[in-house]
């Protein structure tokens, strides 16, 4: 017989691989939002996916949209670094043009 992996516990829900390697996927603590389910045969990153869309169905991910997210513009702040970066990198494309 094959050792089963351990649990996983992921935003608040406790991930049970099961012999047949389906998933039990249950709440950490009550109130429980989503009922327990079970999770058909799959990785651990498709279950991960499953239950964030159970969250995101029922209003409860917290995590930010990306679509709602200010898109990333080129401001003038930059990092000590990045500026770092950009300096080398014109530097080069000097020695190389000259």
């Amino acid at each position: 017989m094959q050792a089963l992996e351990p649990a996983v516990r992921y935003r608040g829900f406790v991930l049970i691989p099961q012999q047949d390697f389906s998933w039990l996927v249950r709440p950490e603590r009550s109130p429980m939002h989503v009922l327990p389910f079970r999770a058909p045969a799959c990785s651990i990153s498709d279950v991960k996916a499953l239950v964030d869309w159970r969250l995101a169905r029922l209003g409860r991910d917290r995590r930010p949209r990306l679509d709602l997210l200010p898109q990333q513009t080129k401001s003038s702040s930059s990092s000590p670094s990045q500026l770092r970066l950009e300096n080398i990198a014109n530097n080069q494309q000097q020695r190389y043009c000259a």
